[in-house]
């Protein structure tokens, strides 16, 4: 026979597992719409006039996509608003050459990272530090 005492004890169990349950869940969710998991902001950073903006917050970059001119050279001002020491480079690929490295710079810094004119196509940017903040840099034109 079932005394109240074991209902009572196996009634917290199953109230604690459903806790943990929809905490599990809560964390699992899929990302929304536009967010790529490593980038906060997710959009494009266009450069304007040999210049683009770029900054880290929260172990992420705030756009997934430098979108740059061919054939022409430009300078990505890159802040750090983060707590977290950050930089950003430029490889031919994920894994493949490099193509500029930035300083690593501390939280409240900035830094301009100079890249050279890039032919038409795709490369990867990432935080050295932090290899899960990637992003592309696609060049048209």
């Amino acid at each position: 026979m079932i005394s109240l005492r074991n209902l009572l004890r196996r009634g917290t169990i199953f109230s604690v597992v459903i806790a943990l349950v929809a905490l599990m869940a809560a964390c699992s969710t899929p990302a929304e719409s536009g967010d790529d998991g490593g980038n906060a902001g997710g959009g494009t950073a266009a450069v304007t006039d040999g210049a683009v903006a770029l900054s880290a917050a929260s172990l992420e970059f705030d756009a997934s996509t430098i979108q740059a001119p061919a054939g022409e050279a430009f300078t990505i001002t890159f802040t750090n608003d983060d707590t977290a020491p950050h930089n950003v480079a430029i490889y031919t690929e994920e894994g493949g050459d490099e193509i500029v490295v930035g300083d690593v710079i501390d939280g409240g810094a900035t830094s301009e990272v100079e890249v050279p004119a890039l032919d038409a196509g795709e490369y990867f940017f990432v935080c050295d530090i932090h290899p899960e903040m990637t992003g592309s840099v696609v060049v048209e034109g």
